[in-house]
């Protein structure tokens, strides 16, 4: 079954964070989620809430809101990079897990000496050391040019079974609305900062982070040496777009949360906003095809990468999958040939989308590109940044596909297969050939896009 979910929401456990739990996990629920992850961010004061109050508040959620999985996460701060989603599996010390590993391994847990890069990694592997499994996802890698192509491959070769991708499209959606930059990317290269990413990786592209939106980029490059590196997108909520309710945040230091006041702050003309969020689900969505409603399961289809992203609404489903006569496999997963010389078929099912969406539109989509790259053994240079064999192989429009109703279906046939390779689709409602650099007043209901994520076709070596 299909689930919608977002693994990034804060709440008034966080120093910039506004609501209580419970309201976000019923507006989750209202924008049609079946799985939400609490991810307030870590640090000393968060310490002293994890396990007491906001943990108690979290299974009153849970008891409230039986409609909807509601996870214990936490948004680490990385040593010496940037943020990450720890999704825990609710077990019996799931608070406990989450305070202990922050206090072991986020960056603000220690400030002299600061925490670094074999930090990050050691903290990584204490997650794979667990009997039940957390997931890790990198948050808005590209944003502030922290998170280097080398970490990103020490974290996953330390966390095989945890560290399983990125945020693909980051959220803050409403940003633009506000005079702010799409996604809130506003920062540049500082000291910290990988120097080989351009000056364009700053910035979203139709809503996506850099390394996932350039073919042939960082995202290929991963994939390029097999390894299971999964995108997803969410709300990265903190506030909502038009609540200006004012909030003391100098409890936060004493007592571990903010605290609304009530009152309506006034802004003037030109004044930073910081209402420029949408309830989680409302904008983008993250679906997982998990194999039944338990929260085990859906962590399960996460870490199995069988999900696609999509802003807006764009599509209502997408299912992509390729076989070779015997077997078949889903988004994620490794199609294992035994014999080179086999034909691979893809197929491409998508179910348009018939509803308005908040923007006031019915979303159209007008194409959809397959992309594909060759599958090789593990690059020399950790900070490898691209995949040169990536490319996009076709441009499909809706008249090149069959079609029932909403319902299209595409075909893809690869023959005489001698190589390993990876495939993935992506679509949108814009007639671009590639997603574009987001202007600072993009209207985010205009430019929509989906990206499923890619299936491994392996040919014996």
């Amino acid at each position: 079954m299909w689930l919608s979910g977002d693994h990034h929401i804060h709440t008034k456990y966080s120093s910039d964070g506004r609501y209580e739990i419970i309201e976000q996990v019923r507006a989750a629920e209202r924008s049609g989620l079946g799985f939400c992850v609490i991810t307030d961010h870590g640090g000393p004061s968060h310490q002293k809430v994890v396990t007491a109050v906001a943990y108690r508040e979290l299974l009153e959620a849970r008891r409230a809101c039986p409609g909807i999985i509601v996870f214990q996460g936490l948004e680490w701060n990385i040593p010496s990079a940037e943020h990450g989603s720890i999704i825990v599996p609710p077990t019996h010390d799931e608070a406990q897990i989450i305070e202990q590993f922050e206090s072991r391994f986020d960056a603000k847990s220690r400030k002299d000496p600061p925490l670094g890069e074999p930090d990050a990694v050691a903290g990584v592997s204490f997650l794979q050391s667990l009997p039940s499994r957390p997931l890790f996802f990198a948050n808005h890698p590209a944003r502030r040019g922290l998170d280097s192509p080398h970490e990103l491959r020490a974290w996953s070769d330390a966390g095989p079974d945890v560290m399983r991708g990125f945020e693909g499209a980051p959220g803050h959606s409403a940003s633009t609305l506000m005079g702010e930059l799409r996604g809130h990317y506003a920062d540049k290269s500082s000291a910290g900062s990988f120097p080989g990413y351009p000056t364009e990786s700053y910035r979203t592209f139709g809503g996506y982070d850099y390394y996932t939106a350039e073919v042939g980029g960082l995202w290929d490059s991963l994939l390029s040496e097999g390894r299971p590196f999964y995108i997803t997108c969410n709300s990265d909520s903190h506030r909502y777009l038009g609540d200006l309710v004012e909030v003391d945040r100098s409890t936060y230091k004493r007592d571990g949360f903010v605290t609304p006041l009530g009152t309506q702050r006034p802004y003037r003309d030109g004044e930073t906003r910081y209402d420029f969020d949408y309830p989680p689900g409302l904008y983008t969505s993250t679906r997982v095809f998990a194999k039944s409603r338990d929260p085990i399961e859906v962590l399960a289809a996460m870490r199995a990468g069988n999900m696609y992203t999509c802003l807006g609404g764009l599509i209502e489903s997408l299912r992509f999958f390729v076989h070779d006569g015997t077997q078949a496999v889903p988004m994620g997963g490794f199609l294992q040939l035994t014999k080179p010389g086999a034909t691979v078929e893809l197929i491409v099912d998508i179910e348009l989308s018939e509803q308005r969406n908040l923007g006031g539109l019915i979303p159209a989509l007008h194409h959809f590109d397959l992309i594909v790259g060759e599958v090789g053994p593990p690059v020399a240079h950790r900070d490898t940044l691209r995949s040169p064999s990536a490319k996009i192989l076709r441009r499909v429009l809706p008249s090149d596909c069959e079609r029932s109703g909403r319902r299209l279906r595409f075909r893809q046939r690869f023959r005489n297969v001698s190589r390993s390779f990876f495939v993935r689709v992506r679509g949108t409602n814009t007639s671009v050939v590639s997603p574009q650099l987001d202007p600072p007043d993009i209207d985010p209901w205009s430019d929509l896009w989906f990206y499923g994520n890619p299936i491994f076709v392996m040919q014996k070596r």
